[in-house]
């Protein structure tokens, strides 16, 4: 036969082979944030996660690409915006990427806390105006969230203290209590546990606890099944870490633990949502300070959109001059009465806006902390119209 005459034939089977041979799967990108103890340096935890990323890939079935975080608002960054499909990390960063629609499937069973440990010289507590020199350690890592948000809850402001000094190095703050160079320090509460029977001092306070570590998911890049596939092929793996089925609803106490508001203001009255609508039924100015097209979407009947341009820092001391927010929108009368809300007791918004209202001489400063959330869970009416 002529050689030629084979080409069709070497070209059809060439074809059909191709067809036949399933297209291979685009890698999942899997952020792993490291642990503030852990370094890429050392080639134990490197190969350590390397072998858990071949736990994931052979429970999904699916290849997969590791991008390794030292920073954890790095890795909320690239949840963000698109670049990462799973993340396993320590609670904080999966409760705050949550609000990017990613879905943990599964945590730890073993729980850390935050503790505040006083050196025994000190006699202070975490109190207002302790003047108190304050070890932390790193500001993005997990003791570092809850020691924030635990100073933030309470309506402290780091003129309360002497000095607050975060640390790169985990054990600096324990370190630097025990050469009295702070008084207070914070530590995982088995640290402190054990630092406070050889050292003495005591523990002023202990966070709630929550899960050392979980993995998370984009649903729209893993769905369901692979999901379920996660759950149950993970709980035996690489790490040795005894693990369980995780939900969103696991996390949503260390989200709002995390970026929480504080629960008092002085010069303002805190309410319930049963008390707006008590308030908005009488007629009462009521002003939603979230983005427009928030404000857009859905809000409180009634509600005027005055937007709080927040570039400050979340914390009560925060720097009102990087802030741009329309005072002379709200009454003329500082005097009457209003109310302000945004997304949440998680949302800084409206408190920094009450904030700001109350040093411009406000005196009838109503702070709705719970706001829209709260509002419809209370299964109360909305609306969706412009300004």
């Amino acid at each position: 036969m002529n050689r030629f005459a084979l080409l069709p034939l070497l070209l059809v089977s060439a074809l059909a082979q191709l067809i036949s041979t399933p297209a291979q799967a685009a890698p999942l990108i899997l952020g792993i944030v490291l642990d503030q103890n852990e370094s890429l340096a050392d080639s134990a935890t490197v190969q350590r996660y390397r072998a858990f990323a071949g736990d994931v890939e052979r429970a999904v079935g699916q290849p997969v690409r590791v991008q390794y975080y030292t920073r954890g608002f790095a890795a909320i960054k690239h949840a963000k915006d698109g670049t990462l499909d799973m993340i396993f990390g320590p609670a904080q960063i999966i409760a705050n990427v949550g609000k990017f629609k990613f879905e943990p499937v599964i945590k730890s069973t073993a729980t850390t806390a935050a503790a505040f440990v006083a050196g025994p010289q000190y006699k202070g507590t975490l109190a207002a105006k302790s003047g108190a020199r304050l070890g932390v350690p790193d500001y993005e890592s997990l003791m570092g969230g809850i020691a924030r948000s635990e100073i933030n809850s309470r309506g402290l402001a780091k003129s309360d203290f002497t000095e607050v000094k975060f640390h790169r190095m985990a054990e600096a703050p324990l370190y630097g209590l025990k050469l009295g160079r702070y008084d207070l320090a914070v530590a995982s509460a088995e640290e402190a546990k054990t630092w406070t029977a050889a050292n003495g001092g005591r523990i002023v306070l202990t966070s709630a606890a929550v899960p050392l570590r979980a993995l998370t998911v984009q649903p729209e890049a893993v769905p369901a099944a692979a999901q379920q596939k996660l759950s149950t092929g993970l709980q035996k793996n690489s790490l040795n870490l005894t693990m369980a089925s995780a939900s969103k609803a696991d996390f949503k106490g260390v989200a709002s633990m995390l970026n929480t508001t504080p629960t008092s203001l002085p010069g303002a009255k805190i309410i319930t949502a049963a008390e707006a609508k008590q308030l908005i039924d009488k007629g009462t100015p009521v002003y939603d300070v979230r983005v427009p097209e928030e404000y857009q979407a859905s809000h409180i009947p009634g509600a005027r959109s005055v937007p709080y341009g927040e570039a400050s820092a979340k914390e009560v001391g925060f720097d009102a001059s990087e802030d741009k927010f329309a005072l002379n929108k709200l009454p003329k009368d500082k005097n009457a009465p209003f109310m302000m809300y945004c997304d949440g007791t998680i949302c800084w918004k409206s408190y920094k806006s009450a904030v700001m209202a109350i040093h411009a001489g406000y005196k009838n400063v109503i702070w709705f902390r719970g706001g829209f959330p709260e509002w419809k869970e209370a299964g109360l009416p909305t609306e969706t119209r412009k300004n």
